[in-house]
């Protein structure tokens, strides 16, 4: 199974790499067009997300409107030794530097550290997903780890090349809540 995932991340690379930029800027603005009208974002006071490395739908627009509308946002911080992340309310993008793995994240700040309770919506990074929502992350686990410890609605924002039918995934594996295509919110 993990020799399956390795060629699945592998060719969500390769696609980010060849898809035409024009045509990935298409289909984010569709993506984000469905999650700023939908009922998910509009009932959320609190949004959990990452800043978005080179393989995923840039975050930054997406933190930006969240603070047009006056929404908090948090961002995680990796603790590598811990292999757990901690989230810190951020409202300027100063409040980040790049750090584990050449992530932005935000200062340990305990003024501004935000419980997972706190959250109304965590938007989850990762490089493919599939119709029952399940998702392949970027292998550290992560993720995996803090979505057994929250209760708030997750969702991914996703190209249609991240999308399979079916992908591996294992019994610990928990299935986000939404997914955000350019079709809509599934």
């Amino acid at each position: 199974m993990v020799h399956k995932k390795k060629e699945i991340r592998r060719h969500i690379r390769n696609q980010f790499q060849h898809t035409a930029p024009a045509e990935r800027n298409e289909e984010t603005g569709y993506i984000y067009q469905h999650l700023f009208h939908s009922s998910l974002w509009k009932k959320s006071a609190t949004i959990a997300l990452t800043m978005s490395t080179r393989n995923e739908i840039d975050t930054v627009p997406v933190i930006e409107q969240a603070w047009q509308e006056g929404r908090q946002t948090a961002v995680p911080r990796a603790d590598p030794a811990e292999e757990s992340m901690t989230f810190y309310r951020i409202s300027s993008f100063q409040e980040t530097r790049q750090e584990f793995a050449g992530i932005w994240e935000p200062e340990p700040d305990p003024e501004a550290f935000v419980p997972p309770s706190a959250f109304d919506l965590i938007i989850v990074p990762g490089m493919a997903f599939d119709r029952e929502k399940y998702r392949i992350g970027f292998g550290g686990g992560y993720y995996d780890r803090f979505l057994q410890t929250v209760e708030a609605p997750t969702c991914a924002l996703l190209y249609s090349f991240q999308l399979f039918e079916r992908i591996p995934h294992e019994p610990h594996d928990i299935p986000l809540d939404f997914l955000c295509t350019r079709e809509g919110i599934l």
